[in-house]
């Protein structure tokens, strides 16, 4: 029976193909609501980087982060006609170093065998729409959710702690990645004479008392600040509280509303208690949890404790920094001239996508790698206060 279809000329073919088809896979994966945001926490805190970070020639990029506390603006000088101004100082700028750490889903390889079968069913129907289909919806949307739930376990890392560990994680390397070294000690914050999950603890005089001091300490500032907490320890705790429910039942009664001491407080009116009789800046629910794959384990971890409260200004609390993959440049350059690969960038240009045809013992074998050379850095770190509601004695 003669072929009706050639396979080497399907959309699925040219996905492995760099010789020909440099920008297929490219402008394949770049089509708009192809792949989506499923672990996209990390996008609510920050932003990414505008520009690439430089890699030197072993394939190390390093970052520098500057950030300075808030302060209020001084009055002005009095000036003689034509008076020069007082230099401004730079005092109180803080700075800290760190590298971009790289980051591998799992490869998807495709045998000679597997790769005939599809061929026979291409040549026989003419039609690669379900194999292009389970390739994006098993490999490519599998490495971004990886990807992206990396993001958001570092991000909160580095928001509740200062730091960021990748021990305990993955199959590959287990090492520390980086710390703030400049964190001031003072914004590290325990509860006050009770730990939050007190029955007597006053939760509400605490965060005042926090609040206040930090405006305080930045000579009145005024600017709008957020509290992020996970919805574990607003739900559990922070709505449970003996002084919620009395401030709660306060603002009912102000406003007119039915209650009884053992109703449950309710989110959306809570909302409405803080702004309006407490004083306290608005509070962001975190939610966030990633699945663990080990050697040995299969769990799902946070990378937000719960005994964590985060007090900070409204806005970007990290900034995403990137640099381009390292395999990507040297094989541009020095490639195996057996080995064609093609590449393509999603998330954001975050994570890039890899798609390899290569030679493997007597028969050629086709791979897609997921790869991410990305992390988040502490921004404002100067003004951003860790609460461990854990710890009494502030």
């Amino acid at each position: 029976m003669a072929q009706q279809f050639d396979f080497n000329n399907s959309r699925y073919a040219k996905l492995f193909s760099s010789k020909d088809n440099i920008n297929f896979l490219r402008t394949f994966l770049n089509q708009k609501d192809l792949l989506y945001t499923n672990y996209g926490w990390y996008l609510t805190q920050g932003r990414r980087a505008s520009m690439p970070t430089p890699t030197d020639y072993d394939g190390v990029a390093s970052y520098s982060v500057k950030s300075r506390k808030l302060e209020a603006a001084p009055l002005m000088h009095l000036r003689a006609p034509l008076g020069d101004a007082p230099e401004m100082d730079n005092e109180g700028i803080e700075m800290y170093t760190g590298t971009i750490p790289d980051f591998i889903g799992y490869k998807w390889s495709e045998n000679a065998r597997q790769r005939e079968y599809k061929e026979q069913l291409f040549q026989q129907f003419g039609n690669d729409a379900d194999l292009m289909a389970a390739w994006v919806r098993d490999v490519v949307q599998v490495g971004k959710n990886s990807a992206e739930a990396t993001l958001s376990n570092l991000t909160a890392q580095i928001i509740t702690t200062a730091k960021m560990s990748w021990v305990g994680k993955g199959e590959g390397l287990q090492q520390f990645l980086q710390s703030v070294t400049p964190f001031p000690a003072e914004n590290k914050k325990k509860a006050g004479a009770k730990v939050w999950t007190d029955a007597d603890c006053n939760i509400i005089t605490q965060m005042r008392k926090i609040e206040d001091n930090y405006r305080d300490e930045r000579g009145g500032y005024e600017g709008a600040l957020v509290w992020k907490m996970t919805r574990k320890m607003y739900r559990d705790v922070f709505l449970e509280n003996k002084e919620v429910k009395e401030w709660y039942k306060k603002w009912c009664i102000a406003h007119f509303k039915a209650y009884t001491d053992s109703m449950q407080v309710l989110d959306v009116d809570f909302q409405n208690t803080l702004a309006d009789m407490t004083g306290l800046s608005p509070i962001e629910i975190v939610t966030e949890r990633e699945r663990n794959k080990t050697v040995t384990t299969d769990t799902f971890v946070s990378g937000w404790d719960d005994k964590y409260v985060v007090l900070c200004p409204v806005g970007d609390v990290v900034e995403f920094k990137w640099t381009p993959i390292y395999d990507q440049t040297l094989q541009q350059k020095y490639g195996a001239k057996n080995i064609e690969v093609s590449w393509a960038s999603i998330a954001d240009g975050l994570v890039t996508v890899g798609n390899y045809a290569m030679d493997n013992g007597q028969f050629r074998e086709w791979q897609t790698k997921v790869m991410m050379s990305a992390c988040p850095v502490l921004l404002d770190f100067m003004n951003h206060v860790i609460v461990d509601t854990s710890v009494a004695g502030d």
